[in-house]
């Protein structure tokens, strides 16, 4: 549905009392507010959801790697990334004050699709073991990629 100038009207709120800015309202036709506000998000787990274009394209993905970093940055956020450690620990060579290690929900969200998504793709339990093990790494090489940047 295309949405254009004769669909809404706009009005101006700003002399309601709880206001303390100028908004706008979207005064939408009933036939409409269905699909306008439909969701359009996710649920991966832990509570974390993600908008369904963004999981989409990271399910595509053909590598680990992409997999992970792609959805850790759909997850934090590169400015929120390039601020945490995976576990909180301080960096053993530059002895500098430990960044605040990644939510642990989230981590666990991630942790948790990023099994399933491997186990998709009908491993062997072995290897399985071991690509998911290379989760942390994954990660740490996203923060450090930003960092860089």
């Amino acid at each position: 549905m295309t949405i254009n100038r004769s669909t809404f009207k706009l009005r101006r709120v700003a002399d309601w009392p709880l206001m303390e800015d100028r908004t706008v309202l979207l005064l939408l036709p009933i036939k409409s507010l269905n699909k306008f506000f439909e969701i359009q998000e996710v649920d991966i787990g832990e509570g974390v959801a993600i908008h369904i274009e963004k999981w989409k394209k990271i399910q595509a993905n053909l590598k680990d790697s992409l997999f992970v970093k792609e959805l850790a940055v759909c997850i934090w956020g590169t400015s929120t990334l390039a601020n945490r450690s995976l576990e909180g620990k301080s960096c053993p060579t530059t002895k500098t004050d430990p960044r605040p290690p990644l939510t642990p929900h989230k981590y666990r969200a991630i942790k948790g699709c990023f099994q399933k998504w491997l186990e998709g793709k009908d491993l062997e339990e072995a290897e399985l073991k071991a690509r998911a093990g290379k989760l942390g790494r994954y990660l740490t090489e996203q923060i450090q990629d930003i960092n860089k940047k």
